[in-house]
């Protein structure tokens, strides 16, 4: 039996190896690391659940298929350990699920280098790790005629990615971190390892290990992707959530990471605007903003001032690696303003523009641009675009368009079906109510026309809506590859308000309708699984194209049909989105393989 002094030695003991470990867990040093505060969450929290968790830190990894409730305990086995296929060139991303029953201080992560069997290095920094934010957001679809915002069922839900040093945890909640490592395209193909480390005050580091095993197959840089990715960016926005003036020096600047974002979708074309569409501006501000600067002569003719509409093509082109242009005219559902200099009266003038009564005005105005296009040798990239609006209204911005030139190419966006209206424009952005039309589709891409689906606030599913199930934006791609649809067009990628970052939720549509990505060019989980769709849809034509060269491999191409076959809507939401993608990937993966 010990003695008192032997126990009372060995209990001294214990506490300061206890507390020598807390000192050891606490040598990191501190780290600044500023952001913004979230919505509260709504829900309340299962307190014994929590407690069930017991003390420190735990981490594992999740499903990247789900949106982890911030306030609940995960229901999930701790996974250590992940193994995954990859191609050379492929943007691939993991999700890894952080949550405690009390305060965490300063939580950073690590990642170990990538190594090889063979004993090559691929450096660490080819890995982001971000954290997952939540935001306020409807639970559900919101119909056109919805309630006001305040009385919507809402939650918050997880979306925004925040690239950071280091974040604090709350007691008895979770987050997640979103893992993205670009493969790099030059590498072996083997087998590779890496680990990620999670350092937190007072908690003993945490570990997650990672196998990649990197196949022979390699995906070209998203310059060179066939999917058509069209996505309209709205520098104005951009330019009031930095506080700058539009066009300046810093707005170009600010503009910079948003489109770097962009290419990572493999976007394929540089927008403008021909008409004034942002009616909240004063008229003086709404004159500066504008690409084009038009101005009423003495003499009555129109003219343009074409200077920042042709440094936004040269920068654009630059960090998009964008050729076509798409140029937006009338808006026929939009307020479409015609804001000038009238050169008699010498000050700003504005006219809401009507497409009967304006026919001249907007006649004169594309004769000026296009001499303008001409001039710079530009008219062959540009596709002047036709928003969305009723079917007679679209057919009487048509015909003034080609009156004015007969060989500008035409871009539609039809959300009500009329085969004729788009017999002949090059470029057809349907929506996906009618875009199971394969045969249809087929023969335009024969033609060398273009055939997009337009993504609306009125479609329940699929769609990019904060709370969608996050495979449905994976899924897009997939179902343009069985359809044969060349591409996807994405009207509203950064339409956010002031208050976005916190309450998505906007009046009479459901949230994420009016951005897929945030303030400060942060993406999103909506958005990488996006990206991740359409690489799935590069990989589908490269094996498709492989196949097909040899009749050995028949049966191949036969299995990617008949999973392609899968992919149609009226099978959604009663078979989920993220089971249908998955078995198409683990087909792709097992033809890699081969």
């Amino acid at each position: 039996m010990l003695s008192i002094h032997m126990r009372t030695s060995f209990i001294v003991s214990l506490i300061g190896l206890l507390f020598l470990n807390v000192a050891c867990y606490n040598q990191r040093p501190k780290i600044q690391s500023s952001t913004y505060k979230e919505a509260a969450d709504p829900e309340a929290k299962n307190e014994l659940e929590w407690k069930a968790t017991g003390r420190g830190l735990h981490l594992s990894y999740g499903s990247k298929n789900l949106k982890y409730p911030k306030g609940k305990v995960p229901t999930l086995a701790v996974i250590k350990d992940e193994h995954i296929n990859v191609w050379k060139g492929e943007r691939v991303s993991l999700q890894a699920i952080l949550w405690s029953a009390f305060n965490v201080e300063q939580i950073e992560t690590e990642w170990d280098d990538i190594i090889s069997l063979e004993g090559d290095t691929i450096p660490s920094d080819v890995i982001q790790t971000r954290f997952v934010r939540y935001v306020m957001s409807d639970v559900g679809f919101i119909k056109p005629d919805a309630n006001n915002i305040s009385q919507r069922d809402s939650c918050i839900i997880a979306d925004p990615l925040d690239e950071l040093k280091c974040m604090d945890l709350e007691a008895k909640t979770v987050r997640p971190l979103w893992v993205t490592i670009k493969i790099p395209d030059n590498i072996k193909a083997g087998l590779y390892t890496t680990a990620l480390k999670v350092y937190s005050k007072s908690n003993p580091p945490q570990e997650l290990r990672l196998t990649l095993n990197v196949l022979e197959q390699k995906l070209p840089q998203s310059i060179n992707w066939s999917f058509q990715t069209h996505m309209y960016l709205n520098p104005l926005v951009i330019a009031h959530w930095h506080n700058a003036n539009p066009w300046s020096d810093q707005h170009f600047a600010e503009l910079e990471p948003y489109q770097n974002l962009m290419r990572l979708a493999g976007q394929k074309s540089i927008t403008t605007n021909m008409f004034c569409h942002e009616t909240y501006l004063s008229l003086q501000k709404a004159f500066d903003a504008q690409l084009i600067k038009w101005t009423k002569n003495k003499n009555g003719k129109i003219t343009g001032d074409y200077s920042i509409f042709d440094k936004w093509i040269k920068q654009s082109e630059e960090l998009v690696s964008s050729k076509q242009i798409d140029c937006y005219t009338i808006f026929p559902k939009m307020s479409n303003v015609f804001v000038y200099y009238d050169e008699k009266l010498q000050s700003v003038k504005s006219k809401e523009v009507d497409i009967d009564e304006d026919k001249s005005l907007i006649n004169d105005c594309l004769k000026d641009l296009n001499n303008h296009l001409e001039l710079k040798g530009w008219f062959e990239r540009v596709v002047v675009v036709i928003g969305e609006g009723e079917i007679d209204d679209v057919t009487k911005v048509k015909q003034i368009i080609q009156a004015v030139n007969a060989e500008f190419k035409l871009e539609l966006v039809a959300n009500k079906w009329s085969s004729g209206l788009l017999e002949d424009v090059y470029a057809a952005d349907v929506a996906l109510q009618y875009s199971n039309l394969k045969e249809w589709f087929k023969l335009r891409h024969r033609q060398g026309k273009e055939t997009s689906y337009h993504i609306t606030s009125n479609t329940e599913y699929p769609n990019l809506f904060i709370h969608s199930p996050s495979a449905e934006s994976t899924w897009f791609s997939w179902y343009a590859a069985a359809q044969g649809i060349d591409g996807i067009h994405i009207m509203n990628f950064n339409n956010w308000d002031n208050k976005v970052l916190i309450d998505a939720r906007i009046e009479k549509q459901s949230s994420g309708s009016s951005h897929l990505i945030y303030p400060n060019a942060r993406s999103s989980v909506r958005y990488e699984r996006l990206i991740e769709g359409i690489q799935d849809y590069e990989k589908i034509k490269i094996l498709r194209g492989n196949f097909l060269t040899d009749d050995k491999d028949k049966a191949k191409v036969e299995l990617i049909d008949e999973i392609l076959s899968d992919f149609v809507i009226d099978r959604l939401p009663r078979e989920s989105a993220s089971q249908m993608v998955q078995n198409g990937q683990e087909i792709i993966n097992q033809l890699s393989s081969n």
